[in-house]
C-alpha cells in the first residue's frame, strides 16, 4: 500500500467513530487509559475531549480483520511505523509534532477544511450528541431575502426506497423540541442509531475473501468501493456534527468531502515537494472540474415510429450509464479515488482533484470525445470546465463563487465543441461513404461503418434495443473495467449481454443473476451493482467491489420490454392516443445560484452563500434520489405507463395518455412532502397527445413545448405566481387549480352518462372558442371584463335551463355548473376557471370518445 492510500481511507473513517459513539457500540476503548491518552485531546479542566476517535479506532481494526491484506503489518513503513491508515484516522485529533510523520497532519488539515463550511456559532447540552437528528437540506432551501424557518428532519434510518425511511417529518412528529437555538429530540436516540448500526456492521461480513494472488493496492481499492457504498446507506441520514443550530450536513458527506480533499492535498505537497503549510488558505492546491453531455435529449429521441419503446428505453438508459462511466473513467486515469467524484447525474459531474492533474484531465477529454465523434457522429460532446480552489473557499459561504466559475468556464467551451479533435483533422466532418444496405430504419444512420444488419438495424440502435429488452429483468450491472475485460468475456458462465461504453475502458453486463465464473480469477478491478433493491454485500473471492444503482429501469412486471408504442395508444381508455410526459424541477439554478443563501449577512446586509461541496453534492444526490429511485415506486401504481429516463432533477415517461396527467399529479405532490413542502421546489410538465405511430423525437419535441408553456403560465394580479403547472390538452393550470379541473372533468363525465348525450360538452366547447376567439381579437384593455360580459354568458345560461328542463336528474349539476362558470372570481394567485375550461372539457371529450370515432 502506497502513502496515497493510506491517506485517503484514513480520511474517509475520520469521523466514523462518531456514529458508533453514538449508538453505544464499538466502545471497548473508551475506558483505556492508554488509548485515551494516545488519541484523544485533553481539556484545560483535565478531562479527555472528541472520545469518538477511540471507536473510530475499533472501527478500523474490524475492518482490518475482515480483511488482513490491508492490515497494517508490524513492520510495515510508509515514513515511520505508525503512519498507517488505522493510526490516521485515530490520531487526526492529535497529529504528531514529528517533522517525518506529517500524514497526520494532513488528514487533519482535511477535516479541517471540510468543517469549515459548517456555519458558525454552537452550543452544547447534556447528551446532544444522541439527541440530534439531520435537518432536511432541501427543506431549508430559500430564494429571496426572507429567511425560510424549517421544522423538517430526516428518519435516523438507513436509505431505502420508502417514504418511512427518506422523507422528511415535521420536528413535532419526531418528539423534538426547540432548546436554545436547535431543535433536539426529548428523548435518547441511542436505539435508532443502534439498529442502524448494527445492521451497518453486519454488512461488513460480506466484504470480499479475496484471493492469495491480488496486489494489496487493488484489494485496498475495492474494499474502499464498498465501503462507500454501505456508508452511503447507513450514514446519509446521520448528521456529521450535532452542537449546532443547524445539523444538514450527512455523516456521510462530511467522510466523503474529507477523503476528496485529503486526497488533493496530499498530491499536491507531494508534487511539490512540501511537508508543511498544509492549513494554507491563499494557494491554489484543488480544481473543481465540471463535465457535462451534451447533445444526450438529440441522441435519445433519434429513433423512428419503427423502433420499439424498448430501443427509445435503452437509449436512455445507455447515456445515462455512458455519462457516470466516462467520469469513473477519468479518475482512474488520473489515478484518483471515487471520492473524488464530489456527484454525477442528469450528465453532469463534478471533481475536485490537486491542481497539477487539471492539463491531463484536457487530454483525458480530448481522448474521450474523439472517440465519442466517431460513435456518435458529432451528437454527444464531453465540455470540461475548471475553476482554482483556495484553502479559503472551503469556509462558509466562500464556494458559491466556484460554482458559478467552473459552470462559466464549461459555456465557454461548449460554445466550440470538437475544437481539438477538428484541429488535429479538419476533415473529421466530412460526410462518409454511405453503406451499401441504406440507412438504418431506426436512427437513420447511413455512413459505411454503420454495420447494418440484415433487419435494417445499425450495429448501435441494435444493441440499444437488446439493452432495453434485458433491462426488464436485469437485477444487476457488472462493471468490468481495464484487464478484467478480457478474462470475464472468457470466463463468466452464460454469455450474458454486455455492451463496451465508447471513450472507457469498461465493458458493461447485465445479469439476472450474479456473475458465476468457471475457475477463480482476479475481478478487483470490477464492480457489481444491484438495481433499486440493496442487498447484503456477499464474499466473493473474484474481489469484484459491490454497490446500488438506482436506474428507474423499464419495469418487467407489466411487460418483457417488447411493448411498442402503438401499444400504449391501444391501451388507452376513449381516444386511441399514447402520451408522453416530461417534467422537471423549477428554477434548479436559481437553487443552487441562490438557494443556499442562508448564511449570515455580509457588510452589505446580503446574506452568505452556503453552497458548499457537501451541500451541493447533497441537494444533487437527494433529487436524484427521487426521480432515478423512488419515483419507480410511484410508477407502480400505473400499469399503463413507464419511465424512459428519470434522474438528476428531470422526467421522461411514455404511456396511455389517460394515465399521464394523474401520474403528473401524483409525482408533483410527492416530491413537494419530500422536500418538506417547501415553496422553493416546485415542478412543471407537459403532456403531448400522439398516434402509435407518431415519431417519437417529435412527440418529445410536443412534450418540451407544452412543458415550456407550463413554465411561462403567471397568475394573480400584483406578485404573480409562476411555473409551478402542467399543461395537458394545450392548456396550462396551476398545479393549485388541478383538483378543480378534475372535478369539473367528472362532472361533465357524469352529465354525459346520465343523459346519454354529449349535449353539455358541445355547449361548453363553445363557450371555450368564444373566449379564445375574444382572447385573439382584443390586444388592450380588461380581458376578464370583456369575457365576462359578452354574449356567450347569457347563451350559457339560456342553454343549461334549457337541458335542465329536458333532464331534470342533472339540474342540481348544472346550476353549480353555472354559478362555477360565470361568476367573476379575483384570487390572488389563481387562474379563473375560464382561463383552464378548455382542459377538463377536452379531457372528458377525449375519455368519452370510442376508439372507432377518433
Amino acid at each position: 500500500m502506497k502513502k496515497h492510500d493510506h491517506i485517503v481511507l484514513g480520511c474517509l473513517l475520520h469521523d466514523i467513530g462518531k456514529f458508533f459513539e453514538r449508538a453505544e457500540v464499538l466502545d471497548q476503548y473508551r475506558k483505556d487509559e492508554e488509548k485515551r491518552q494516545g488519541y484523544c485531546p485533553k481539556h484545560s479542566d483535565g478531562y479527555y475531549t472528541h472520545i469518538h476517535v477511540l471507536n473510530t479506532l475499533a472501527f478500523c481494526e474490524l475492518v482490518a480483520a475482515k480483511v488482513p491484506q490491508i492490515q497494517p503489518e508490524e513492520h510495515q513503513t510508509t515514513v515511520t511505523a505508525d503512519q498507517n491508515w488505522i493510526n490516521l484516522a485515530a490520531y487526526h485529533h492529535v497529529p504528531s509534532e514529528r517533522q517525518e510523520a506529517y500524514f497526520e497532519k494532513v488528514v487533519q488539515a482535511a477535516d479541517h477544511f471540510a468543517s469549515a463550511e459548517r456555519e458558525q456559532g454552537s452550543f452544547y447540552e447534556q447528551g446532544i450528541h444522541k439527541k440530534t437528528r439531520l435537518e432536511s437540506l432541501l427543506g431549508r432551501i430559500q430564494i429571496g431575502e426572507t429567511a425560510r424557518q424549517n421544522e423538517h428532519f430526516l428518519p435516523l434510518k438507513f436509505l431505502e426506497l420508502s417514504e418511512e425511511h427518506i422523507f422528511p417529518k415535521q420536528a413535532d412528529t419526531f418528539g423534538m423540541e426547540k432548546k436554545s437555538i436547535a431543535w433536539l429530540s426529548q428523548n435518547s436516540l441511542v436505539s435508532d442509531y443502534q439498529a442502524v448500526a448494527n445492521r451497518f456492521l453486519s454488512e461488513l461480513e460480506g466484504l470480499q475473501q479475496f484471493q492469495a494472488n491480488i496486489a494489496k493496492e487493488k484489494i485496498l481499492k475495492s474494499v474502499f468501493r464498498s465501503l462507500l457504498s454501505i456508508m452511503e446507506r447507513y450514514l446519509s441520514q446521520i448528521p456529521a456534527a450535532t452542537n449546532i443550530q443547524h445539523p444538514d450536513i450527512s455523516l456521510f458527506d462530511h467522510l466523503r468531502i474529507t477523503a476528496a480533499i485529503g486526497e488533493g492535498l496530499y498530491l499536491h505537497h507531494d508534487a511539490v515537494d512540501q511537508t508543511n503549510g498544509f492549513n494554507d488558505q491563499t494557494t491554489v492546491k484543488w480544481q473543481l472540474v465540471c463535465g457535462d453531455f451534451s447533445g444526450i435529449q438529440k441522441f435519445i429521441y433519434k429513433i423512428t415510429s419503427k423502433g420499439a419503446a424498448k430501443g427509445l428505453r435503452g437509449r436512455s438508459c445507455f447515456i445515462q450509464l455512458l455519462c457516470d462511466a466516462v467520469a469513473e473513467q477519468i479518475l482512474r486515469d488520473l489515478g484518483l479515488y471515487p471520492t473524488a467524484r464530489i456527484y454525477s447525474s442528469g450528465g453532469k459531474f463534478y471533481l475536485l482533484i490537486p491542481v497539477h492533474l487539471k492539463d491531463q484531465i484536457k487530454h483525458i477529454a480530448d481522448s474521450i470525445n474523439k472517440v465519442l465523434l466517431d460513435e456518435f457522429q458529432g451528437e454527444v460532446f464531453l465540455g470540461v470546465g475548471f475553476a482554482d480552489i483556495y484553502g479559503d473557499d472551503f469556509k462558509e459561504g466562500n464556494m458559491g463563487k466556484r460554482w458559478q466559475q467552473v459552470n462559466e468556464d464549461l459555456q465557454k467551451q461548449r460554445l466550440q465543441p470538437f475544437i481539438a479533435q477538428v484541429s488535429q483533422d479538419i476533415e473529421c466532418f466530412t460526410q462518409q461513404t454511405q453503406h451499401e444496405r441504406g440507412a438504418c430504419k431506426i436512427c437513420g444512420r447511413d455512413d459505411a461503418q454503420a454495420e447494418i444488419n440484415d433487419q435494417q438495424n445499425c450495429k448501435q440502435c441494435h444493441n440499444l434495443e437488446r439493452l432495453g429488452q434485458v433491462l426488464a429483468n436485469a437485477r444487476y450491472l457488472f462493471w468490468v473495467w481495464g484487464e478484467n475485460r478480457k478474462t470475464v468475456k472468457n470466463k463468466i458462465q452464460g454469455h450474458p449481454f454486455f455492451i463496451p461504453l465508447p471513450g472507457t475502458d469498461c465493458d458493461l453486463y447485465f445479469l439476472n443473476d450474479e456473475p458465476q465464473f468457471s475457475e477463480l480469477t482476479d475481478l478487483s478491478e470490477s464492480h457489481l451493482e444491484v438495481l433499486n433493491e440493496w442487498e447484503c454485500l456477499k464474499p466473493n473471492p473474484q474481489g469484484y467491489s459491490q454497490g446500488i444503482r438506482y436506474v428507474g429501469k423499464w419495469q418487467g412486471d407489466k411487460d418483457d420490454g417488447s411493448r411498442d408504442f402503438k401499444d400504449f395508444a391501444d391501451n388507452a381508455q376513449g381516444i386511441n392516443r399514447m402520451g408522453v410526459l416530461r417534467m422537471d424541477v423549477d428554477n434548479l439554478g436559481e437553487i443552487f445560484i441562490r438557494g443556499l443563501n442562508f448564511g449570515k449577512k455580509d457588510s452589505d446586509g446580503k446574506q452568505a452563500s452556503m453552497g458548499s461541496l457537501s451541500r451541493v453534492a447533497t441537494v444533487s444526490r437527494q433529487l436524484h434520489l427521487f426521480f432515478a429511485g423512488y419515483l419507480h415506486r410511484i410508477l407502480d401504481d400505473y400499469p399503463q405507463s413507464q419511465i424512459i429516463y428519470a434522474g438528476g432533477d428531470d422526467v421522461f415517461i411514455i404511456g396511455s395518455w389517460h394515465e399521464l396527467p394523474n401520474v403528473a399529479q401524483k409525482i408533483r405532490s410527492e416530491f413537494s412532502r419530500y422536500c418538506g413542502t417547501n415553496p422553493c421546489f416546485t415542478v412543471s410538465g407537459g403532456i403531448a397527445l400522439v398516434g402509435g405511430r407518431y415519431p417519437i423525437s417529435r412527440a418529445a419535441e410536443l412534450a418540451g413545448t407544452a412543458e415550456e408553456q407550463a413554465k411561462h403560465l403567471k397568475r394573480g394580479q400584483k406578485e404573480k405566481k409562476e411555473k409551478d403547472a402542467l399543461s395537458f390538452l394545450e392548456t396550462a393550470i396551476g398545479w393549485e387549480s388541478f383538483a378543480e379541473a378534475e372535478q369539473l372533468r367528472d362532472t361533465l363525465l357524469d352529465i354525459v352518462d346520465k343523459t346519454n348525450s354529449q349535449a353539455i360538452i358541445d355547449r361548453l366547447r363553445q363557450v371555450v372558442i368564444a373566449v379564445e376567439e375574444i382572447k385573439a381579437r382584443e390586444k388592450t384593455g380588461n380581458i376578464q371584463e370583456l369575457i365576462y360580459w359578452d354574449k356567450w354568458r347569457w347563451q350559457l345560461v339560456y342553454n343549461l335551463k334549457r337541458m335542465a328542463k329536458r333532464y331534470p336528474e342533472v339540474r342540481s349539476q348544472l346550476e353549480d355548473l353555472q354559478q362555477q362558470l360565470i361568476t367573476p372570481q379575483s384570487l390572488a394567485n389563481k387562474q379563473p376557471v375560464m382561463e383552464w375550461l378548455q382542459m377538463p372539457v377536452r379531457w372528458a371529450e377525449f375519455l368519452n370518445r370510442s376508439k372507432s370515432n377518433d
